[in-house]
């Protein structure tokens, strides 16, 4: 009966060889969500690339790490980010998570896990998220990194914890200059309850977020994570 119950809920809600930015309908697009047109209009972040935080290098080519790491130590060990974040990319990010376009996940995921298998980028002990405040998740209706995270961590088998709680609403990171960030996201993250740094002891951590600024909040949230007893952090996020 359930199967019968699936194959008519497709009929109705169909979701294989739709693409879910341009709502077309192509037998190539399968489980990935996207049609090959609209894939092309995403701008991959390429190499060369600062091996820390992921930056572009290709008006650096000799250079191996970023000015930013350089001159700034990072709590977290290596970030990488698939997209630019402009154009077609900006766009469906903001959709995601201000105009109702939930079932991005599922799209957005399947982008990340296959940048991770391709990667290598998958021994992780847990996988975790950049948390929201409470009043923000409340509003928006769920924390979008934390979607990503748990489909993520259930596709390659990885523990997904929420580690992490906002203890204020602050202001969004984005217009802000980089020392009202830092300022900005003093004593805000804590760790989510008290199991948490058993959980933590010398483990292997993947945080996800959307978007990398400046690496503020997940290195923020990675000094935290190695206070309670993570033993490296690492960050993924869609776009920077």
């Amino acid at each position: 009966m359930l199967k019968y119950i699936k194959s008519f809920l497709e009929l109705i809600y169909p979701e294989k060889n739709i693409c879910q930015i341009c709502d077309t309908y192509d037998e190539s697009i399968n489980d990935k969500y996207i049609c090959n047109t609209c894939f092309s209009k995403l701008e991959r972040i390429e190499e060369p690339v600062c091996r820390i935080c992921n930056k572009s290098l290709r008006h650096n080519p000799d250079l191996t790490i970023c000015n930013e790491c350089a001159r700034d130590s990072r709590s977290f060990e290596k970030s990488k980010s698939l997209f630019s974040y402009r154009g077609t990319v900006k766009r469906i990010i903001h959709d995601y998570k201000y105009c109702n376009k939930t079932y991005y996940y599922k799209l957005f995921s399947y982008l990340l896990i296959q940048y991770m298998k391709e990667n290598r980028y998958i021994n992780f002990d847990y996988i975790t998220a950049v948390p929201l405040h409470k009043i923000k998740q409340r509003n928006r209706g769920f924390n979008q990194s934390g979607l990503l995270a748990k489909q993520i961590g259930k596709y390659f088998n990885i523990p997904y914890i929420d580690t992490l709680k906002r203890n204020n609403n602050t202001e969004k990171q984005s217009n802000l200059s980089k020392y009202a960030r830092q300022k900005n996201l003093q004593n805000v993250f804590d760790i989510a309850n008290n199991k948490i740094p058993n959980l933590l002891d010398n483990a292997d951590i993947l945080m996800i977020d959307d978007i990398f600024t400046t690496g503020t909040t997940v290195d923020e949230c990675s000094k935290i994570l190695k206070q309670h007893g993570a033993n490296r952090v690492f960050i993924l996020t869609l776009a920077r």
